[in-house]
């Protein structure tokens, strides 16, 4: 039988993983979207709208899990994996903008 401590890790575990792919998908939407625009701050503003509506439906996830913590604790359900989840937002959508414009970086380096 599971203790209410090994169901709270367990709880927020999956709500990390759930953020880590989630930045990944927001990532990847932004990536894919802002290469058919053709300013600059287009991209960016849609990829900040991307990220924050992905993060707010994480947010309902995440509660959605029932993960047993005390009133004190609820915080923990915004804290958790946020930093990884921007972390993997900018490394994707910097790593798939580069794989669909390959020659944007290559023609600046000549």
């Amino acid at each position: 039988m599971e203790t209410d401590e090994s169901r709270i890790k367990s709880g927020l575990d999956k709500v990390f993983w759930l953020r880590v792919g989630l930045g990944i998908l927001a990532g990847t939407i932004s990536a894919i979207i802002g290469s058919t625009m053709l300013h600059a701050h287009e991209r960016a503003y849609t990829g900040l709208g991307i990220v924050i509506v992905l993060f707010i439906i994480s947010y309902g996830i995440a509660k959605s899990l029932r993960v047993p913590l005390p009133s004190s604790d609820k915080r923990k359900l915004i804290m958790t994996g946020i930093g990884s989840y921007f972390l993997m937002f900018l490394v994707s959508w910097i790593l798939v903008y580069t794989i669909i414009n390959p020659y944007i970086s290559v023609g600046t380096v000549h």
